[in-house]
């Protein structure tokens, strides 16, 4: 692998360990599921928790962090930058 691409793989670890450290509180605990709706989806009612949209708002303040330049496909808030060189 090159050099970049053992950055970026280290990166990853970096945001599955960020999304861990948000989503394991929430793990085995009653929460509130909110139904929202994706019409473009084969079935277009989606499940989405509060975990869901905190992991998620953290991965992208971190890729925007180290790689502003970089795009993201978010589930909960939408994309950005899909044309760059490289998207999360």
């Amino acid at each position: 692998p090159s050099e970049t691409t053992e950055r970026l793989a280290a990166f990853a670890n970096e945001l599955a360990d960020a999304a861990r450290k948000i989503i394991l509180p929430y793990w085995r605990r009653p929460i509130e599921v909110i139904s929202k709706m994706e019409r473009d989806r084969p079935i277009a009612e989606s499940p989405v928790t509060i975990a869901d949209q905190k992991a998620e708002e953290e991965m992208r303040r971190l890729i925007e962090e180290r790689y502003p330049e970089h795009g993201i496909y978010g589930e909960e808030f939408g994309s950005v930058r899909t044309d760059a060189e490289y998207v999360w």
